[in-house]
Formats: C-alpha cells, structure tokens, sequence
C-alpha cells in the first residue's frame, strides 16, 4: 500500500470497546476491543502522508451464529428494547460498512470509528 501510495484498512472492534462492557464479552474482551481503536487511530496518523486510511467499524448487537440460542426470549426482548431501530443487526449491515470504509466513497475518512448498532449506543 505504501509502494502504491493507496490503501483502505478497515479494523473490528466492538460496541463493547466504546462502552466498557456488551451482552456475552468481559472485561478482557472490551480491553481488546479498545485496543482495535488505539490501534486504528495511531495507524490512521502513521499512514495518511502515504493516501492509506484505516478506519473501524464498531458493532453493536448482530445476529450472527455466536448470538444464536444464547439468547432467552425474555433477554432478546429487553436487547430489542435497547436499539432505536428496534432490530438486531445482520452481518450485511456490517459488511455494508466495510464496503462503504473500503471504497473511494469514504476517500477523507480516516481514523473514524462507525458505530452498526440501530442506534443502542448514541454518543
């Protein structure tokens, strides 16, 4: 990326990092998950002079397989009740994110963190 003085890196970190804590990770997960944005932002400083931006997608409750039957129907309520937009997330809502970070459409954004979670988590 260097060499070609163009680039996109697009980081994961969590809704989890941002509010010291989520629905299944502990501390050891959120602390890693901070560790996403420290990274993405001294990265994002290190290699704007050479046209590489590096941004992180921050997510907030997604249906994914590591969601699915942990949930009682009682706890996925009061998750639902949580989230303005009323819904849990997809993997395509995050997917079109990374999208949108990995393309020219986002050509002066760099260390930016982009929350994907309806609305849980409005700062």
């Amino acid at each position: 990326m260097r060499k070609q003085k163009s680039g996109s890196i697009v980081n994961l970190s969590s809704v989890s990092a941002q509010r010291g804590g989520g629905i299944f990770g502990g501390p050891h997960y959120s602390a890693a998950k901070a560790g996403v944005l420290g990274l993405t932002k001294a990265m994002a400083r290190e290699l704007a002079p050479d046209n590489i931006r590096v941004n992180a997608i921050c997510p907030g409750f997604i249906a994914t397989d590591i969601t699915a039957g942990k949930l009682t129907p009682e706890m996925n309520e009061q998750i639902l009740a949580g989230i303005p937009m009323g819904r849990a997330g997809q993997a395509s809502d995050v997917a079109g994110c990374a999208l949108f970070l990995a393309s020219d459409l986002s050509a002066y954004c760099t260390g930016t963190e982009i929350d994907v979670n309806g609305g849980s988590l409005i700062h």
